[in-house]
């Protein structure tokens, strides 16, 4: 045998060899291909699923308090609507109504997985939401009162009665822009009474207070919140939306050591009913309310006034 015969040989039987190696190569990346598309597909899937739970938990607990079955309902709603049937979510509201979980399920989805002889699975996601206390606001009313005046809540009052505001235990609220510079002038603060402080008020937080202001732009400021409310939805005592222009969130504060600076305690709300007369004799009708609202921040614990928000723990 020549040494060019044995040389080809040689080289077909490395082209044999490298054919089958290739090959098994090309399965094993076909099969990883596969392998990884299955999990993205179904990773997708978990976390919509999360988001789902996630919504169903929250839209029920907007209803904590009002029954098991109007809780139930909004977290059923929201869910379906993010995807998930009705056999897919199971609701648990606690005993005292102070919390709910929603627990979501569904199956795997193998596409070349099932090539492999992989089997069908089930993923499951969960979420709960307890009741808490509202810390923090956006839009607060500039009108604070003083921690020390007793609200009551059992029967419809005068804002600017004696007993309340008018008895000076109150200040119209200036508020820190982002330079830590307060926001003060007649416009700013006609602004703030139509619409609400646009930043984040929360416990703790140190403000201006002033006395002896007009009582023309606070009128202005709560007819154009009634007027505003009356554009989107009938409005009632325990039938309005926490977030409607005349249900007012007030600051309660205690003085500090520094003339003019106060310091947020709490909040509390107040839904206006009516308004009437002008200038010194303006009066502000309405009742002091517990509403359940949306907190820029919440922690565990209750507000001797009545605010209650909810908080996603898990």
């Amino acid at each position: 045998m020549t040494v060019y015969k044995r040389a080809g040989e040689i080289l077909r039987e490395q082209r044999g060899a490298t054919v089958v190696i290739l090959a098994a190569a090309m399965t094993v990346m076909l099969g990883m291909t596969a392998l990884v598309a299955d999990v993205g597909v179904n990773y997708l899937r978990q976390v919509k699923i999360a988001v789902a739970a996630d919504a169903a938990a929250l839209a029920g607990g907007t209803q904590l308090g009002k029954g098991r079955e109007a809780v139930t309902q909004a977290a059923l709603e929201i869910a379906e609507k993010n995807g998930l049937a009705p056999e897919q979510v199971m609701i648990e509201v606690d005993e005292d109504q102070t919390g709910l979980t929603v627990r979501a399920v569904a199956a795997t989805k193998l596409i070349f997985g099932k090539l492999f002889k992989l089997q069908d699975g089930q993923m499951k996601q969960a979420a709960r939401v307890v009741r808490a206390r509202p810390v923090a606001f956006y839009n607060v009313f500039p009108l604070g009162v003083e921690e020390s005046v007793s609200l009551d809540y059992s029967k419809q009052v005068n804002l600017f009665g004696k007993e309340l505001l008018g008895s000076g235990n109150w200040g119209a609220l200036s508020f820190k822009d982002a330079d830590g510079k307060y926001m003060t002038g007649a416009s700013v603060f006609r602004e703030f009474l139509k619409y609400g402080y646009s930043g984040v008020v929360e416990i703790g937080d140190v403000v201006l207070c002033k006395g002896g202001v007009n009582m023309g732009p606070i009128s202005d400021g709560i007819q154009h919140r009634i007027n505003e409310a009356a554009k989107t939805h009938p409005c009632s005592l325990g039938g309005c939306p926490s977030d409607c222009p005349r249900v007012l969130i007030l600051p309660i504060y205690n003085e500090t050591a520094v003339k003019d600076e106060v310091v947020v305690v709490d909040f509390a709300a107040f839904w206006v009913a009516s308004i009437s007369g002008s200038g010194a004799k303006t009066e502000v009708w309405g009742h002091f309310i517990r509403p359940h609202v949306r907190a820029a921040a919440s922690v565990e614990g209750e507000s001797k006034y009545g605010l209650t928000s909810i908080r996603l723990i898990r």
